[in-house]
């Protein structure tokens, strides 16, 4: 009789070891409730979540304690509807399934609409080449959207923006071809794809020079007055590809020493060293003497108060004339 109730005791320990061993595992299946709270719990998600459009349980294995819950989401953060992949380890603790670990993969977004406006403009920044080579930051530029291709459903667009100031005859327009794209941390974010930019000073008219004295002047003397009628007008392109052209129909007629002249002009390179090359600057080269020849300038500098744009007449020697336009 003892040898058998030993037995039963021996049999009910085992019984009451084995509940106590299986009473650790999982006895649920994570639910759908709480995948979503877990699949939320991420800072980025939080700082711009409005609402879960739609999650859906693609598996959730079980193995032991753990779970991995794999599932697609698309969820609205004020601003598009964000879709991603959720991957979220779960741990079987106190009875209850707690995430441990989570992690979005971004795959793809649909934006409710497009940027404002205003930072489009504000993407046609200044490219730095047409700064230092033709000024073409100089006076007011007023920025302008040309036009546009939205493709909210993967949120990209495409805008064009043009960009103009003009002075003293001298016109110049840059042509912005901008890329925007909306990231789902970081909202719209715009590029320049490519650009263009086309400069024309229209010299054409009546002008008067007056030049001044230098001790170093070969060829002009002080105060002398030169006339010169100009017809044409002269522009630069370049783009981002760098391709530079160039349109010269200027031509200039004068009389000097009682010779007539009509002569073509060229763009001065005299300033090529300052990375400076427009058609602010040309040149009219009308004899056999290397002195026989002058230039016309239209001058920026940027002055306390802002730009400001000057007409001088120069010689081969450096000596600076007045350049009055009569008409």
């Amino acid at each position: 009789m003892k040898k058998i109730t030993k037995i039963g005791l021996i049999l009910v320990m085992f019984i009451g070891m084995s509940a106590c061993t299986d009473s650790g595992k999982p006895t649920t299946v994570v639910t759908l409730e709480q995948i979503q709270v877990d699949a939320l719990d991420m800072s980025f998600i939080q700082a711009k979540f409005e609402k879960i459009v739609s999650i859906d349980v693609i598996s959730q294995p079980v193995q032991g304690k753990q779970c991995l819950v794999v599932a697609n989401m698309v969820y609205d953060n004020g601003e598009a509807l964000v879709k991603g992949e959720v991957v979220i380890n779960y741990e079987w603790v106190k009875k209850a399934w707690t995430a441990v670990n989570t992690q979005f993969s971004y795959q793809s977004v649909s934006v409710k609409a497009e940027a404002d406006p205003q930072k489009v403009l504000d993407a046609a920044g200044d490219i730095d080449v047409l700064n230092s080579k033709f000024q073409a930051n100089a006076f007011t530029q007023t920025p302008v959207l040309v036009s546009k291709e939205l493709n909210l459903e993967i949120g990209e667009a495409t805008y064009v923006v043009t960009r103009g100031n003009a002075s003293s005859g001298w016109t110049a327009t840059t042509t912005y071809t901008i890329k925007g794209k909306y990231y789902y941390l970081d909202g719209w974010q715009f590029t320049i794809e490519d650009w263009s930019y086309k400069e024309v000073t229209k010299w054409a008219g009546s002008w008067q020079i007056v030049w001044g004295s230098s001790p170093t002047e070969s060829q002009y003397t002080a105060g002398e007055i030169m006339k010169l009628t100009v017809s044409g007008d002269i522009s630069l392109s370049l783009n981002k590809a760098d391709i530079q052209e160039e349109k010269r129909d200027v031509n200039v007629a004068f009389i000097r020493n009682r010779s007539p002249y009509s002569i073509p002009v060229t763009l001065s390179k005299d300033y090529q060293d300052e990375g400076l090359y427009t058609s602010r600057f040309i040149l009219t080269k009308y004899g056999n003497q290397s002195n026989d020849q002058f230039n016309l300038e239209l001058h920026f500098e940027n002055s306390g108060s802002g730009w400001v744009a000057t007409t001088i007449a120069k010689s081969f020697d450096g000596t600076i004339g007045t350049l009055t336009k009569i008409k």
